[in-house]
């Protein structure tokens, strides 16, 4: 392949109110052998939050060392084994009252990422401490289209007394920016998806919306141009992955429709 019809890594396809990232492909650099192109991809980190804990019984092993029995609240991983640490015997000496009574819901949210004591108040002076995905972030996040991503279930408010007397914030965060700063999480699955597949201009984006949904298109159409223009420079392998990632984002959309239509109906 001619060096001419090389691309960036930071190629992305746009359309009106669309722009879609692309998988690492041989064409960004042909140099690269497999093993040197997963190793260039951005370093990822997640932090998953469980509000009401596990069952401790059917979460830890019984046992130490790599030939462990995976307990059956830990078998979906299975096929990750290898690559899985399980730490036991953790805690954050934060979480507890230490002298500030009752509250241990808003504690454990606001102090699992942050490691600090949260100032007890339900006013305007909370304060907690930056959070261990936004140090990350702050190192990291320029690999990305954004720095990180704040999801969630439930969303919550931010002001009020929501635990014996600690704020809401509190409770309703795990990411903080800074000692008084949280990070408002997403609930919305298709908010999410649209802010991941917009292009950052608001008046596209909501015209690209209200397209979509009012002609069940999909984010696809609108950069089919240049995903066109995009697969005359690539081989046969790169065109295989290429699809199979078009494939995996139209499946994304077909779940989020049928969530929305269960919502409607219900």
């Amino acid at each position: 392949m001619s060096k001419d019809r090389n691309i960036s890594r930071r190629t992305v396809l746009r359309g009106l109110g669309a722009s879609l990232a692309l998988p690492f492909l041989e064409v960004m650099s042909p140099a690269l052998a497999a093993a040197e192109a997963a190793a260039a991809a951005p370093v990822r980190m997640a932090f998953c939050f469980v509000p009401n804990g596990v069952n401790l019984k059917n979460w830890i092993p019984q046992s130490a060392g790599s030939d462990y029995q995976m307990p059956w609240s830990l078998q979906p991983l299975s096929a990750v084994r290898d690559d899985l640490l399980v730490l036991t015997g953790l805690t954050h000496d934060k979480g507890r009252a230490n002298g500030d009574g009752a509250g241990d819901h808003a504690r454990s949210a606001s102090v699992f990422l942050t490691g600090a004591q949260p100032v007890k108040t339900h006013g305007s002076g909370i304060r907690v401490g930056m959070s261990a995905d936004q140090a990350a972030a702050g190192k990291l996040g320029d690999l990305t289209k954004f720095s990180s991503l704040e999801l969630g279930c439930d969303g919550g408010r931010n002001s009020g007394n929501c635990d014996s007397g600690y704020s809401c914030a509190y409770s309703n965060n795990i990411s903080w920016t800074s000692a008084t700063t949280p990070n408002s999480k997403e609930v919305d699955p298709r908010r999410a998806f649209d802010r991941l597949f917009g292009n950052g201009k608001q008046r596209e984006e909501a015209e690209n919306k209200a397209r979509r949904l009012s002609r069940r298109l999909s984010i696809l159409d609108f950069v089919l141009d240049d995903a066109r223009r995009l697969n005359s420079k690539l081989g046969g392998h790169d065109r295989g992955k290429l699809d199979e990632y078009f494939t995996g984002v139209r499946d994304i959309e077909r779940r989020l429709a049928r969530v929305r239509s269960s919502s409607s109906a219900a």
